[in-house]
């Protein structure tokens, strides 16, 4: 289908070589069409990065809620986070190009656009919400932290690790989203078994 190779070649385009310097003639050779052929199915540039973003952010949103719907419903809120991590950690990391275009050519579209896209990634935030708001209910996050920093910090390393993992590593998304868990739940303090005995001071002479 030619409107769905256009696509795939926009993501691909716009993953390597960014916003600005992607053209139509470049998504059209990719696609192997002609560039004004492109236009049977998109009036613009910017009409195909918006289908682009939208699927990225579709399918991002559907691996985290597969991922959480795959638990039993009474599943405790830490087991749905950690699936919830699974799911995101999968999507980012599967080397999906839609995703991947994304991350690198969000900060660069238009303003106008950009708002529009805040707006549709602020559905996705509120799955994020849920849990942390069920979390923080059920005692299993501080009192004293803010939930909306909580989920920008936790999103913005999951996102981040598209640049740092390599397949061939240590760990498997799934590990990496067992990690992130641990992190958040428990943090990175050493845990203290027992309390340090002080040894009482030598009386000094009267």
């Amino acid at each position: 289908m030619t409107r769905a190779r256009i696509l795939d070649a926009a993501a691909h385009m716009f993953r390597h070589k960014g916003y600005a310097l992607t053209r139509l003639s470049d998504i059209a050779k990719r696609a192997r069409t002609r560039t004004s052929s492109i236009y049977y199915y998109f009036e613009s540039r910017e009409a195909i990065v918006t289908e682009v973003l939208r699927i990225a952010n579709e399918q991002t949103a559907q691996f985290v809620l597969d991922a959480v719907s795959a638990l039993p419903p009474d599943a405790p809120v830490r087991e749905k986070i950690t699936a919830a991590m699974r799911g995101h950690f999968a999507i980012v990391l599967s080397g999906n190009q839609y995703t991947w275009a994304h991350m690198r050519i969000f900060d660069q579209i238009p303003p106008k656009l950009r708002e529009h896209f805040l707006r549709v990634l602020d559905d996705y935030a509120e799955v994020w919400r849920n849990l942390l708001d069920e979390a923080k209910a059920a005692g299993e996050i501080r009192d004293d932290l803010d939930l909306s920093v909580v989920r920008l910090l936790m999103l913005g390393m999951m996102n981040w690790s598209i640049e740092w993992y390599k397949p061939s590593g240590r760990f498997t998304p799934d590990e990496l989203a067992s990690q992130a868990a641990i992190l958040l739940f428990e943090g990175v303090g050493a845990k203290t078994t027992a309390k340090k005995r002080v040894k009482p001071q030598a009386k000094l002479p009267a």
